[in-house]
């Protein structure tokens, strides 16, 4: 039986598989962005819930801290994971994290827009480019 075309799909262990397009790296690495997206989704599960229940002056208060704890926390864990996983230099894996800890840190989603949805595609692409190599 003559083998297939090169550019169709071929069966391996069962799952039709073809070729995934070349992406150029992602800006983020998977797990950077995943970690934003998670914190981000806070403000629209839980954060904005929570601060509807306080009387004004309390809810500015509010606000800033979870903002800013949401800024500390998602900025080491992006850095960390730009740095030691994606292998970024310091300067760059901090600038990098800094980056998704202060849109993690806004009181807004971003996680459902097109930004986030980018990051999180263009990141599990590259991530697949890697299987499929």
């Amino acid at each position: 039986m003559p083998d297939p075309a090169p550019d169709t799909p071929s069966r391996s262990s069962g799952v039709l598989r073809g070729t995934i397009p070349e992406l150029s790296k992602s800006p983020v690495h998977l797990l950077s962005a995943i970690v934003a997206l998670a914190a981000d989704k806070l403000w629209d599960v839980i954060l904005l819930d929570m601060a509807k229940s306080l009387p004004a002056p309390e809810k500015g208060r509010f606000f800033l801290y979870a903002g800013l704890l949401l800024l500390g926390l998602t900025t080491s864990s992006a850095t960390l994971t730009q740095r030691w996983v994606d292998r970024d230099d310091l300067g760059t894996a901090l600038a990098k994290g800094l980056a998704m800890g202060i849109l993690a840190g806004l009181p807004y989603s971003f996680g459902s827009t097109a930004l986030g949805l980018i990051f999180i595609g263009w990141s599990g692409i590259n991530e697949l480019q890697k299987f499929d190599k």
